[in-house]
């Protein structure tokens, strides 16, 4: 992102010396005297400072006045503090990125005025579309603050920009105090409050509750600012759909933005059987049996197993037999993260591994996010695939859109226009050995993660030579 505008501009203060031609001891008032210059009044610069807090729009260019300011800003990225040193009227637009490299404009433009010595906060903020599908993405302006110097306490300003959550009370209290005691902060979704000054080196803890309810859905923990802070608290979606919170907060300050998340805030873990000749299976943790006789190809959903970051043993056993377990592996957990973790390979064969993928859940209106993972061990373990995404399924002139992916890689994720495709798999540089064929195009929707898995058919589904078939899994 950029990170500063500058806005150039040259002053000419012509200092005019005249000299006697006779002496250096002219009387005062005397004509070759120079005219006293009126002393030069300096405009005190403003502060503008952009954050998208918008949970399903995609990464944005910010203009000003036409000109490109702010680049690639993703959600819950912040500007930080940019100095204008002429203050006034500008024009913003903020464009979306599609996955095609095209922007469509989201916000704008719109005219706003910056004023000296004053700080603006301006908070793209909505889901992008509303249910009719009309853009509802709409640019929050905090109300102007004055920049002051040497801060001795804290100023906190908070902002409810999560649209699928209701009002709430926001308590900022001392570590542990009862909130029956504490008088809150109430918000609807895009109220703004503040300014206010607490005292700095103290210990705080934010605690979020339904509108006049005393259930804490959001807990900060302890947290502690040190004097001179000044940050905006913005309430964004839980995109990461881990833990009960449907929040986290954005501590936007001075530099950019970092994120606060509930205490409680663990991660999720989903698990798919992907081995062909392996019978159902079970999946322990420490030892307890989580997940009770899934067969192939079937998946959990990530709330199957949810858990506080840490590091757990994993076994994936056989449901007849708990004591025939090909994966025994210590799987560390990180907060906020997703995974899947896929058994591929075979039984027979002795080569049952697993395959673990970290999940990006959020999903993005404007694209089809789609990752694809090469999971097919008996038809082509050895045979890296090209795969191809047409409107026809004609292959013959199209360039792959995934070259030589190999027996256990992945793609990761991929951004995708949302539309219509038809899935062609084949050989990796062998248009003439077709592994998959979606046998139609299938709709690839905006607003949702697809993981598309080659794995090997059943006994079932065998007829003639084997071809590699897909699961899909949707978030």
């Amino acid at each position: 992102m950029a990170r500063s505008i500058k806005l150039l501009f040259c002053l000419a203060l012509p200092l005019l010396f005249a000299c006697s031609d006779s002496s250096d001891n002219s009387p005062p008032g005397n004509p070759t005297d120079p005219e006293p210059q009126p002393p030069i009044e300096e405009s005190a610069p403003a502060q503008l400072r952009v954050t998208h807090a918008s949970p399903d729009a995609p990464a944005v260019n910010v203009y000003i006045d036409g000109n490109v300011a702010l680049e690639g800003v993703e959600f819950k990225q912040s500007s930080g503090l940019i100095e204008v040193e002429e203050p006034g009227t500008i024009e913003v637009e903020v464009r979306g990125l599609l996955p095609d490299g095209t922007e469509v404009s989201v916000i704008g433009p719109v005219d706003l005025t910056l004023e000296e010595g004053v700080r603006t906060d301006v908070v793209a903020y909505g889901t992008l579309f509303d249910e009719a599908g009309d853009l509802s993405i709409a640019p929050k302006v905090l109300d102007p603050v004055t920049i002051e110097d040497d801060i001795p306490d804290v100023r906190v300003s908070v902002l409810h920009a999560a649209p699928q959550v209701g009002s709430v009370d926001i308590y900022v209290t001392a570590p542990g105090d009862d909130l029956g005691n504490t008088s809150p902060i109430d918000a609807g979704f895009g109220d703004a409050a503040g300014p206010v000054a607490i005292e700095a080196d103290t210990d705080y803890q934010i605690r979020i509750t339904p509108d006049g309810a005393p259930d804490v859905v959001f807990d900060s923990g302890t947290v502690n600012f040190g004097p001179g802070t000044e940050l905006v608290l913005i309430a964004v979606e839980n995109t990461y759909k881990v833990s009960g919170s449907p929040v986290t907060l954005l501590a936007v300050g001075p530099d950019g933005a970092a994120e606060v998340v509930d205490v409680a805030t663990g991660a999720a873990v989903r698990v798919v059987h992907n081995s062909a000749d392996t019978p159902a299976v079970d999946v322990l943790v420490d030892g307890s049996v989580v997940l009770d006789a899934v067969p192939f190809p079937v998946a959990s959903s990530y709330d199957d197993i949810q858990a506080p970051a840490g590091t757990y043993n994993v076994v994936v056993a056989a449901d007849a037999d708990n004591t025939i377990a090909p994966i025994d592996v210590d799987l560390t957990l990180e907060a906020t993260r997703s995974y899947t973790a896929i058994a591929v390979g075979s039984l027979a064969e002795n080569t049952i591994e697993a395959i673990v993928t970290e999940d990006d859940r959020r999903n993005i209106a404007t694209a089809a996010i789609v990752e694809v993972i090469h999971g097919s061990y008996l038809v082509a373990a050895g045979i890296p695939v090209d795969v191809y995404l047409t409107t026809d399924g004609v292959i013959a002139d199209a360039e792959p859109a995934v070259i030589g992916l190999a027996y256990k890689e992945s793609t990761g994720q991929l951004a995708l226009m949302p539309g219509d495709y038809w899935i062609t798999v084949t050989a990796s540089g062998d248009k003439s050995v077709v592994a998959f064929d979606s046998g139609a195009t299938l709709a690839l929707d905006g607003g949702v993660n697809y993981t598309v898995i080659a794995r090997d058919p059943s006994a079932e589904e065998i007829s003639g030579s084997p071809l590699i078939n897909v699961s899909v899994l949707t978030d």
